[in-house]
């Protein structure tokens, strides 16, 4: 028993290839119960080819749907994930209540990779994290923001033959690595950058490099965020700036 349970979360971590397509690797796919008795299925996903686009998901247990996201969503080159910030997979509750590790099979069907299965496995948000505030139905924590301290953003993308350059501006605001999942400092923190409404990551400088996109034409976001990763706000509307890629 203890070797099966050792298989089972050595693949959890290291990922799950598709079988049609060896580029696309997922990971850390995990299923939170949130507000309003739903269940929350986020992972990441590693795209070592070509763009590729991901357009659906199902499951043979029970009834799975994406949640913030439209039809087609782009997975660059590089990284991506489905968050709780972003698109992210929304699961009704099978029959019976879930345990600790139980695991929720998914299919994701990308456009050119085909399908993927993974398992999600059920497991409760740590306290104190942003999905354990939404667990409790407050919805994403905001960090209000007002007077002269107000940070301020701006967003311009280039076009570097392999992928773009996101520039990001700020005023009023200090990129500090060192000082993340640490306390609140007014001014301080990190970005969160997202395509579409997959989430690319966090930001933590002036520039962040976004691998080759699929053909049309892509929302470009950037938010910034506290040290414990709470948004910036003003009068409860998150500060981010937007641009936009073409891709032929």
């Amino acid at each position: 028993m203890i070797c099966v349970a050792i298989l089972v979360a050595a693949l959890w971590m290291s990922g799950v290839f598709s079988s049609s397509a060896r580029h696309i690797l997922i990971t850390e796919v995990t299923a939170s119960p949130m507000g309003n008795d739903a269940i929350v299925a986020v992972l990441k996903i590693e795209n070592q080819g070509a763009p590729d686009r991901l357009l659906g998901v199902s499951s043979a247990d029970t009834s799975v749907q994406f949640q913030n996201a439209a039809r087609g969503l782009p997975i660059p080159t590089g990284r991506s994930a489905l968050a709780h910030d972003a698109a992210h997979i929304l699961i009704t509750p099978p029959g019976g209540p879930l345990a600790e590790g139980d695991l929720i099979p998914l299919a994701l069907q990308f456009e050119t990779a085909g399908d993927v299965r993974v398992k999600a496995r059920f497991a409760r948000p740590e306290p104190g994290s942003s999905a354990a505030h939404m667990a409790m139905g407050h919805g994403m924590m905001l960090e209000n923001i007002s007077g002269d301290a107000i940070p301020e953003l701006s967003l311009t993308a280039k076009d570097v033959g392999s992928g773009w350059v996101a520039h990001i501006q700020t005023r009023n605001f200090s990129f500090s690595k060192d000082m993340q999942d640490g306390k609140h400092v007014t001014g301080t923190g990190h970005g969160h950058i997202y395509v579409g409404d997959m989430k690319l990551g966090r930001v933590f400088a002036d520039t962040f490099t976004i691998g080759p996109l699929p053909t049309g034409k892509h929302l470009v976001r950037v938010t910034l965020n506290t040290n414990d990763h709470r948004p910036y706000a003003v009068a409860g509307s998150p500060i981010s700036a937007e641009t936009f890629i073409e891709v032929d």
